[in-house]
């Protein structure tokens, strides 16, 4: 086969052939296809970005209440009971921050008397 042969100079043909109306109407289809995707995309990014959006806004606001919240609030007595001694008294007088600051500790053994 030459350079300048073509199918039909072979004597080979396809095993089908298209009409012109076939594939004319295969690009409208296949262009109505891609227009419709490309304004599907658009619809779906258009949502994407609202949805994120909103979810940040929300998130912004609830970050921002909390921290209020955190902020107004004063130190308050942890407990108001009446005092019967002198430890009593002192540990009614600490506040809530004062309170997380205490250590806690374990006595291993209490010794028998």
């Amino acid at each position: 086969m030459t350079q300048g042969d073509t199918i039909d100079n072979v004597g080979k043909r396809l095993p089908y052939i298209e009409s012109d109306a076939y594939l004319d109407n295969l690009l409208v289809r296949v262009g109505q296809v891609a227009i419709d995707r490309q304004h599907h995309s658009r619809a779906t990014k258009r949502w994407s970005r609202m949805l994120v959006s909103t979810a940040a806004l929300v998130l912004l606001l609830l970050g921002i209440g909390f921290t209020v919240m955190n902020n107004s609030s004063s130190p308050q007595h942890v407990a108001a009971c009446e005092a019967d001694g002198p430890v009593d008294e002192f540990l009614n007088s600490l506040t809530d921050e004062e309170v997380a600051q205490l250590t806690y500790y374990e006595i291993e053994e209490i010794p028998e008397y």
